[in-house]
C-alpha cells in the first residue's frame, strides 16, 4: 500500500510517528512523510537543515518531504507563525506530489490546521483520510489559556469541527475523546475509534529492577515541560522531602517552562532535584532502568483532564509504577489497573505524601502490573494491525465487510 503520512513532527524530532512510518515500511507498505523543518521543543530550526539543506530526504525507509517552516522560538508570537506556516507551505507542496497514494494517515498534533494538507490531498484526488488525533482541539486552546468565550476559542471550534468533519476516520488516543469530537458541530456522524498509544519497543527491553527497603528511591519524569505539565508540582514535592535521603527525583526532558521549573528548584534549594534537559529517545531506556517510580503530572483543567499522556506507555512497557498529580481519565487509569497512586492535580503537600510512604512491596507489585497491563493491552503489534486494517477497510471495503 502506498501511504502519505502529514505530520509536522517527525524525525529527527522525538515524536511516535517516526516508529510507526518505519514499521509501516518494514511490513511492505510505501511510505512518504510530508513534514515541517524538525525545531521541537527547542523552538530553533536543527543543524543540518537550515539554508534550504535536507528538504527531500529518507530516512530508514521512509521518504521524507520537509515543508518550509518558521521555528516556535518559544515565544507567543513566532509560535503562531509556526502553527500557520507549516500547512501554508505544505499545501503547496500537496499540489506536486503524485496522485497514486492509496490513503492519508494525518497525525495530528497541536495545531490542528496541521491536517489541512491531508485534507487538500483528499480533495484533489478523492483520498480517503485518516486521522490519529493525539490533540484535542479547540479544547487544548483552554491549556495555553484561552477561554471557552473568547473570540479566539470560539473561532477554532468553527475551524476543528470543520477539519474533523472532513476526514473518512478518526482514531482517538483517549476514550473521552470520542463524544467530545462527536458534539462538535458537523462532526455527530463521524467514524471515530479508540486507538490507544503504543511504546517504542526498546522501552519493553528495559531491565527489571527490583526496589528494595533501605536504597535510595529513584522516581522519573519523562517527557515536555511545558504549562500544562505542571512539573513544579513536582519540585514543590521534593522541596518537601529534601531533607529525607530516601529519595532522588531526575527530570529529563524539555519545553516552554523548563527554564522556569530549573530557576524554581534553584529558590527551592531542591538539591535532591537532577536534571538532564532533553535526550534522545534511545537513550532514555538506560535512564529507565535505574528508576524505581515514574512521574506524571499535568495541570487541572478541562483539555488536561481529558488526556492520558503517551508517555503512560512507555511507562507501563517499562515496567515502572505510575505517581501522579493528576486528575480525569489518567487519574481513574491509574486507580483502575492499580499500577500507581495518584493525588489531586497541582496538590503538592498530597504528593510528597505518597512519597514519603512508598514501600519497596507497592512498587515492586505495581510494577509487575504494569508490565502484564501493557503486554495485554498496549503492545506495538496491535496498533499497527489495528491501522493497517483501517486502511483496507476505507481502501477496499469490500474485503474488509
Amino acid at each position: 500500500m502506498k501511504i502519505l503520512i502529514v505530520t509536522q513532527r517527525y524525525w529527527p524530532e522525538s515524536f511516535r510517528i517516526t516508529d510507526i512510518a518505519e514499521t509501516l515500511v518494514k511490513q511492505g507498505n510505501d511510505v512518504t512523510v510530508l513534514t515541517g523543518l524538525p525545531n521541537y521543543p527547542q523552538g530553533y530550526i536543527y543543524d543540518g537543515y537550515k539554508h534550504h539543506k535536507n528538504r527531500i530526504e529518507e530516512h530508514n525507509g521512509v521518504k521524507i518531504i520537509r515543508a518550509k517552516e518558521i521555528a516556535r522560538r518559544n515565544n507567543v508570537l513566532f509560535r503562531f507563525f509556526n502553527y500557520y506556516s507549516f500547512p501554508h507551505y505544505a499545501k503547496r507542496i500537496v499540489k506536486k506530489l503524485d496522485k497514486d497514494f492509496d490513503v492519508v494517515l494525518i497525525n495530528e498534533l497541536s495545531p490542528i490546521m496541521g491536517a489541512k494538507p491531508g485534507l487538500l490531498y483528499k480533495k484533489n484526488y478523492g483520498t480517503k483520510v485518516v486521522m490519529y488525533e493525539m490533540d484535542l482541539w479547540p479544547e487544548s486552546l483552554l491549556a495555553g489559556g484561552i477561554k471557552k468565550d473568547s473570540f479566539l476559542y470560539k473561532h477554532y471550534k468553527k475551524v476543528s469541527s470543520k477539519i474533523y468533519s472532513k476526514c473518512d476516520k478518526i482514531l482517538v488516543s483517549t476514550k473521552e475523546h470520542i463524544n467530545y469530537i462527536k458534539a462538535l458541530p458537523e462532526c455527530e456522524k463521524l467514524d471515530i475509534n479508540y486507538l490507544p498509544q503504543y511504546a517504542e519497543e526498546i522501552f519493553e527491553q528495559v531491565k527489571p529492577k527490583e526496589t528494595k527497603d533501605g536504597e535510595i528511591i529513584n522516581l522519573m519524569f519523562a517527557g515536555n515541560i511545558g504549562k500544562a505539565q505542571s512539573v513544579d508540582t513536582i519540585i514543590r514535592a521534593a522541596a518537601l522531602l529534601k531533607d529525607d535521603k530516601r529519595f532522588e527525583f531526575h527530570i529529563v526532558g524539555s519545553g516552554s517552562e523548563y527554564d522556569n521549573v530549573v530557576t524554581l528548584s534553584k529558590q527551592l534549594d531542591t538539591s535532591n532535584v537532577k536534571f538532564y534537559g532533553q535526550k534522545p529517545v534511545s537513550e532514555m531506556p538506560e535512564l529507565y532502568s535505574k528508576m524505581d517510580v515514574m512521574i506524571v503530572t499535568l495541570e487541572d483543567s478541562s483539555y488536561a483532564n481529558l488526556t492520558i499522556p503517551g508517555k503512560i506507555q512507555s511507562y507501563l512497557a517499562a515496567g515502572k509504577p505510575i505517581i501522579g498529580a493528576i486528575n480525569g481519565s489518567t487519574a481513574e487509569f491509574i486507580k483502575e489497573y492499580q499500577v500507581g497512586k495518584v493525588c489531586s492535580a497541582g496538590d503538592f503537600n498530597g504528593f510528597a505524601n505518597i512519597f514519603s510512604n512508598l514501600d519497596s512491596n507497592f512498587i515492586n507489585e505495581a510494577s509487575m502490573k504494569s508490565k502484564v497491563l501493557y503486554n495485554s493491552m498496549f503492545k506495538k503489534d496491535k496498533f499497527i494491525w489495528y491501522v493497517i486494517s483501517t486502511f483496507f477497510s476505507l481502501v477496499m471495503p469490500n474485503c474488509c465487510a
